[in-house]
């Protein structure tokens, strides 16, 4: 047989068809290495990472923790992140799910039945938590059960310990807030981080209040997670069956570290309940620098399960709403400050002012009132009459004295020069709307008893107290007072600020005479109802009545501080949309807060 000799030309030919393929070669072999090795937690222009998105390929994981930053009380007790005992199913061959009396017996341990079991552990396509048929939430395990899970030796459970964000009955749910998707925030808030890779776009973050405000700090550095690997058929992988992920930072979660007293908040939340307050607020806060010490609305909602179409998860201590008669303590301010009123001047109340179809919630009339008497006596007339003697721009100079026009909450920059408004949605106070004539003879009556478009929130509402009880000197309250890491090190401080105002401040003699006039209001006036409470107590109420279609509606308000020898609280509740026949809830809610409060400070 003869062997064809090559050509030169093609011995040439094929050398640089091998050439070219060894060269692709080791192009695949260097493209490989450079992902794999060098870029495999940041590839691409996007930052993708390719270790982590390897390992969510290959294993079934479920998340234990968030890595999301506790919400902690002024002593250090948890507010959110309760760690509970539960039991984890992996999806898994039904030939490794158990003997029936196994399965029995876990019916038993579970208290449960073998169907509702059967039910739930059959098909899973991904980890699942065993939960309770009503709302959903985690079972809790107690250290027996956990024992006789293990001892039935089922490979695809295991007890797991994992933070229940909003444990049942958790308080202060509209201050502290929720968590959940938002894609579009995610993008403009956090797109480096997306590029990264260190965010998705269905990462949970912060929706509202504390979870919203501080999210950039409560959003931790990864998950821990429990990972199951199954081999093709869907077999436990002896020695490599579960195994917990977890970041490795001594530092993180970190603690956020509020004013609130978790004990104050649960008991008023309690109270509110045993009243039936359908719809109202309450806020607490500490007179020595305006710290807000509780913060509670109603009604409640469930953060795992929000409905934002619904208004219950918002914040009724921060929403602006009508204030009735508690703004006649701004009216009274001017008044005092301006000298327009002679402390010995009578005005008289005969039910009616004779125009504008405008009369005093006591229709048969005060007979004559000085201010102070008018006051105390919530008097229609009496501040109809002083209020024609200010100006429209007199009393709003005194409504931002007082801070009832602007948001109060502590707002500044943080050690790491980021700009932090503490409190999420505060609204600003309403004197006038914006077509309202303020000249209108008629209009500036009714504004001065709290009516027509003047609104207030609640934390407004209870910070003047406190303004009033320094002399006219203004607190900006806080809610957090510092951040700390894992090892209880300081990473941010918020330190105690002054609420400044461009139109001054309420003079210190004014503010000593209001303080002395809402004394009377509960030894003579419309607050005797707070006469047999445990500390004495002064204040100002309030009634507005307020438009919602066809049907009359009111706000009950009651505004004030205790003890009266020596301050220690400012509290402000106000019931909203009340039908006016139903009985006042305001006097029973903060005499039962202040109780709470007097039972607090002597067991301290």
């Amino acid at each position: 047989m003869r062997i064809k000799q090559l050509s030169s030309l093609e011995k040439r030919r094929i050398f640089l068809v091998l050439l070219t393929i060894l060269l692709l070669f080791i192009g695949i072999v260097g493209k490989l290495f450079w992902i794999q090795i060098a870029t495999s937690e940041s590839y691409s222009s996007r930052g993708v990472n390719l270790v982590k998105n390897s390992v969510v390929q290959r294993q079934r994981a479920l998340v234990l923790e968030s890595g999301r930053g506790e919400i902690l009380d002024r002593d250090l007790k948890p507010m959110t992140g309760k760690m509970i005992k539960a039991l984890v199913a992996f999806p898994i061959n039904s030939d490794y799910q158990g003997e029936p009396q196994q399965v029995n017996q876990l019916a038993r341990i579970l208290r449960t039945n073998t169907d509702h079991w059967l039910a739930f552990s059959r098909d899973l396509k991904e980890p699942q938590v065993w939960r309770t048929a009503e709302g959903g939430k985690p079972v809790v395990l107690s250290d027996q059960q956990e024992e006789q899970i293990n001892a039935l030796g089922l490979p695809f459970l295991k007890v797991v310990k994992m933070e229940d964000r909003y444990p049942s009955g958790m308080t202060a749910r509209q201050l502290i807030g929720f968590i959940g998707q938002n894609p579009d925030r995610v993008m403009s808030i956090y797109g480096a981080d997306l590029e990264k890779g260190k965010v998705a776009l269905t990462s949970k973050i912060g929706g509202a209040g504390l979870e919203k405000t501080f999210d950039l700090w409560l959003r931790g550095i990864g998950e821990t997670s429990i990972s199951y690997f199954t081999d093709a058929g869907k077999r436990p992988l002896a020695g490599l069956d579960a195994r917990m992920i977890a970041p490795d930072n001594t530092f993180y979660p970190v603690k956020l570290v509020t004013t609130l007293d978790l004990s104050v908040q649960q008991r008023i939340e309690v109270l509110m309940d045993k009243l039936n307050i359908r719809e109202g607020a309450a806020v607490v806060q500490e007179v020595a620098q305006g710290d807000i010490v509780a913060m509670a609305s109603r009604p409640n909602f469930d953060q795992t399960e929000v409905d934002l179409a619904s208004n219950n998860w918002s914040n009724y201590a921060l929403k602006a709403t009508a204030p009735g008669s508690i703004f006649k303590t701004i009216v009274a301010a001017a008044a005092l400050d301006k000298g327009i009123v002679d402390p010995k001047e009578t005005f008289n109340c005969e039910g009616a002012l004779g125009k504008y179809g405008f009369t005093c919630w006591r229709r048969d009339g005060h007979g004559p009132l000085t201010l102070e008497q008018g006051f105390a006596q919530s008097c229609n007339i009496v501040f109809a009459r002083v209020m024609q003697r200010l100006t429209p721009a007199e009393l709003e100079s005194y409504a931002h004295k007082l801070g009832v026009l602007d948001e109060v909450g502590w707002t500044g920059k943080t050690d790491s020069e980021q700009m932090l408004r503490q409190l999420d949605t505060e609204e600003n106070g309403q004197l006038f709307g914006a077509h309202t004539p303020h000249n209108d003879e008629g209009v500036l009556m009714q504004t001065a008893i709290g009516q027509r478009d003047v609104r207030m929130t609640p934390l407004q509402a209870s910070n003047m107290i406190v303004t009033l009880l320094h002399g006219g000197k203004a607190y900006s309250p806080r809610v957090v007072q510092e951040i700390r890491y894992q090892t209880d090190r300081v990473m941010e401080k918020f330190p105690v600020q002054l609420l400044d105002s461009e139109a001054g401040r309420v003079s210190a003699a004014t503010s000593h005479t209001l303080i002395n006039w809402m004394r009377e209001v509960v030894t003579d006036g419309t607050g005797q109802g707070l006469k047999d409470a445990q500390w004495k107590l002064a204040g100002k109420s309030g009634t507005a009545q307020i438009e919602t279609g066809k049907q009359e509606k009111v706000n009950q308000w009651f505004i004030g501080y205790g003890p009266v020898d020596s301050p220690k609280y400012a509290v402000s509740v106000v019931i909203k949309n009340m039908d006016p026949t139903e009985s006042n809830k305001a006097i029973p809610l903060f005499k039962g807060i202040m109780d709470i409060l007097a039972s607090d400070s002597s067991g301290r």
